[in-house]
């Protein structure tokens, strides 16, 4: 059950992954991410990694991908008026994603599963997390109100250009 749902996670990780590559649309290649991201972080749980996982969903899919979205929206809209890329790159471009892959997979392929030893508990990760989130949960706080802002000023900027073309 539990290699059946890493090897679930882990397709659907692939497959947002090899979409994202090939997307046009920065917004839409942005939520594939997200996808990736969560997926990564549901492959985390499967493993009983749970702050790994938490960690995975607050810092990468929240802040990382809510940066990102940020900078989309801002950026000018010079990407829709940029021509399609020639024969030569997209063959470049393939021929160099194929070369990362299978050096991806000759890597993955030498790793060994390993046994976990007796001091990886579910205490030792949630002492880490009552630490990390304890004592500096001020700083997190301050952290979801930066980004809070930085999305509302992102959207009132959006808002602003197009009512004032």
């Amino acid at each position: 059950m539990l290699t059946a749902a890493v090897y679930l996670l882990g397709a659907g990780a692939a497959l947002a992954t090899l979409l994202m590559l090939f997307q046009r649309n920065p917004v839409k290649a942005a939520m594939l991410m997200l996808a990736a991201l969560l997926c990564t972080a549901g492959i985390y749980l499967a493993l009983s990694a749970q702050l790994l996982a938490a960690l995975q969903v607050i810092v990468y899919a929240g802040a990382i991908m809510t940066l990102f979205i940020v900078a989309v929206t801002v950026t000018p809209q010079a990407w829709r008026d940029r021509p399609a890329p020639g024969r030569i790159s997209r063959v470049l471009g393939l021929a160099a994603a194929a070369v990362i892959l299978i050096e991806l997979m000759k890597v993955s392929a030498g790793l060994k599963l390993v046994a976990l030893g007796a001091g990886f508990t579910e205490t030792g990760t949630l002492g880490i997390a009552k630490q990390l989130f304890g004592r500096f949960i001020f700083q997190f706080e301050l952290l979801g109100l930066v980004l809070l802002a930085s999305i509302v000023a992102a959207a009132a900027l959006a808002l602003k250009r197009r009512t004032n073309p």
